[in-house]
C-alpha cells in the first residue's frame, strides 16, 4: 500500500494549483514523490476548476513504465484508475503510520496492475536495500525458535527467482554460515494461484531443497505459513478491502492486477450533514 499512499499524496496539491494543467501538475508530483520514472502519463477527466476546488474529480488514470519507489526496486509496468474522487480538502491528510486517508466524503475505489520482470527482481533481490528482510523471510521458512536461531547464523548469498510457465516460480540461492567458507544450496519451487477470498496468494506443491535433496517436512510448512502472513485481510482494521483480481506468470514476467476500497467511515472522515 506504499505505492498507494504515494500516487494519492501527489493530489493533495492539485486543488490549490491555480493556472496550471492538473494533469501536468499530478505528473510532476508523482515523480517528486518516487526515486525515478522512465515514463509517466497521468489524466484527470474533464473535471471543471470549481469540482477541484471543492475537492471532486471525476476520473484519474495513469500508466508508467520503469517505476521506481526505491533505487532497489522496478516496476516494469504500472497502470491505475480511480474511480470519482470526493474529499474535503479542509480536513484531507495522510496518517502514514496508520496508513489511513483522512477526509474522504466517499469510498476510495482504485484498480491497479503491476508487470514484474524477472531481471528486475533479480537486480532488486541482489540490493543491499533488500538483503536483510530477504533473510529475515528466509527465516521464516522455520517454523520453531531453535531452528530459526540456527538459521540465522547463515546469509544468503546470490538470491534468483526463475519464472517457469505455468504460474510456476522457482527461488535459488545460497546459504553462507557466517565466518566460514562453507556453503548450502537452498531451493524453494512453487505454483502460486489467488487464494482464499482473492486476499492472498496461494502456493501450489511448494517443495523445498538443500543441496537438491529435498528438505525436512518442517520447511515445507514454514513456507506456506510464511506465505499466509501476506494477507491482504489484515489492512481490513485500517477500512481497506483489496482483492488480487489476476495473477499470472507468464515468460519472463509476473502479472498483478488488484482491487483496492478505502472506507470513509474507517478513518473517521465523514462530514457532519453528508
Amino acid at each position: 500500500m506504499d505505492l498507494l499512499t504515494i500516487l494519492l499524496s501527489s493530489f493533495l496539491t492539485i486543488a490549490t494549483a491555480p493556472g496550471l494543467v492538473v494533469d501536468t501538475v499530478a505528473e510532476k508530483n508523482i515523480t517528486e514523490k518516487l526515486y525515478t520514472v522512465e515514463e509517466l502519463q497521468v489524466r484527470v477527466d474533464n473535471t471543471p476548476s470549481y469540482q477541484l476546488i471543492q475537492g471532486q474529480i471525476d476520473r484519474v488514470r495513469i500508466a508508467a513504465r520503469g517505476l521506481y519507489p526505491i533505487p532497489a526496486m522496478r516496476i516494469d509496468t504500472f497502470e491505475l484508475e480511480m474511480d470519482p474522487i470526493d474529499v474535503d480538502l479542509a480536513n484531507l491528510q495522510l496518517d502514514e503510520p496508520q496508513r489511513q486517508i483522512k477526509g474522504l466524503r466517499r469510498p476510495l475505489l482504485v484498480a491497479m496492475r503491476f508487470v514484474f520482470t524477472q531481471e528486475d527482481i533479480n537486480q532488486a533481490l541482489s540490493s543491499p536495500e533488500l538483503a536483510d528482510y530477504l533473510e529475515i523471510l528466509t527465516l521464516s521458512l522455520f517454523n520453531s525458535a531453535t531452528l530459526q536461531r540456527a538459521a540465522y547464523r547463515y546469509q544468503l548469498v546470490n538470491p534468483q527467482v526463475e519464472f517457469l510457465g505455468n504460474n510456476r516460480v522457482r527461488f535459488e540461492t545460497e546459504l553462507a554460515e557466517r565466518g566460514y567458507n562453507d556453503r548450502l544450496k537452498l531451493t524453494v519451487e512453487t505454483g502460486v494461484e489467488i487464494g482464499q477470498a482473492s486476499q492472498r496468494v496461494r502456493l501450489i506443491s511448494p517443495e523445498v531443497r538443500v543441496n537438491d535433496r529435498p528438505a525436512p517436512g518442517q520447511f515445507v510448512k514454514g513456507l506456506i505459513a510464511a506465505s499466509d502472513r501476506f494477507n491482504l485481510s489484515r489492512l481490513e482494521d485500517n477500512g481497506i478491502q483489496s482483492r488480487v483480481l489476476q495473477l499470472k506468470v507468464d515468460g519472463d514476467r509476473v502479472e498483478m492486477a488488484l482491487f483496492v476500497r478505502v472506507a470513509p467511515a474507517s478513518v473517521g472522515s465523514e462530514v457532519p450533514g453528508r
